[in-house]
């Protein structure tokens, strides 16, 4: 599980990783993708939250972790025409929860380690695959606990197509960060998810059916 420790500036993503200046280390001129420096590119407006998620959001701190359960944590996609697999030398975990985090503190979250509420995220999907085109793929789990107990999960899928030249990193970076917003998004707009984040945990022990709460003074006997 990765935590989110410290909220870290939403920039940290754009940063152009050196071994991508020379296009044969990235596969930039046409050639099979030795490494693909991860980048946060083409995704022309951050996810939003909904009016009632950005509420329950900003109501109480939460703590955020994000574990990648991928088969292959270096594989981030493939070619269609010879199978090639597309790897990267980057913490996929590390950067979606980088990336998710950001996201989650534009939409109004305080994220806080040791919160009393937490959401994790599992990836479960995140790739691409290069045929006629760039088709991206991102799918999620998401859990809302509260303590050790689980109170509710929904997994979410992002996709996206892209068009452009033959093995290109600039599109599997675009096709991977926007199927990553979009599964954001949908995080952020989910009623369900807003209403279970707004309720309030419970402070004391629960009743029995059929038991009344007593009154100050009464020795229930």
């Amino acid at each position: 599980m990765v935590w989110l420790g410290a909220v870290r500036a939403p920039s940290i993503a754009f940063l152009v990783a050196a071994g991508c200046i020379a296009t044969s280390a990235c596969g930039g001129g046409g050639g099979h993708i030795k490494n693909l420096p991860l980048q946060w590119q083409g995704v022309e407006a951050p996810p939003r939250a909904s009016g009632s998620v950005g509420r329950a959001l900003s109501v109480a701190p939460l703590a955020f972790g994000l574990r990648d359960l991928r088969e292959s944590p270096a594989a981030v996609g493939r070619y269609a025409d010879d199978g090639f697999v597309v790897q990267t030398t980057d913490n996929v975990g590390q950067y979606c929860t980088d990336r998710i985090g950001a996201i989650l503190v534009g939409a109004g979250a305080h994220l806080e380690p040791g919160a009393p509420t937490t959401l994790e995220i599992e990836l479960l999907d995140y790739y691409v695959v290069e045929g006629g085109s760039f088709e991206g793929t991102v799918r999620m789990r998401t859990t809302l606990r509260r303590g050790a107990d689980a109170v509710w999960t929904k997994t979410y899928a992002g996709a996206s197509k892209r068009w452009g030249r033959t093995h290109n990193p600039e599109n599997f970076n675009e096709a991977l960060s926007n199927s990553l917003a979009e599964a954001t998004q949908q995080l952020l707009r989910d009623e369900e998810f807003a209403k279970t984040l707004g309720e309030p945990p419970p402070t004391g022990p629960m009743l029995q059916p059929g038991s009344a709460p007593r009154r100050p003074g009464s020795s229930g006997g």
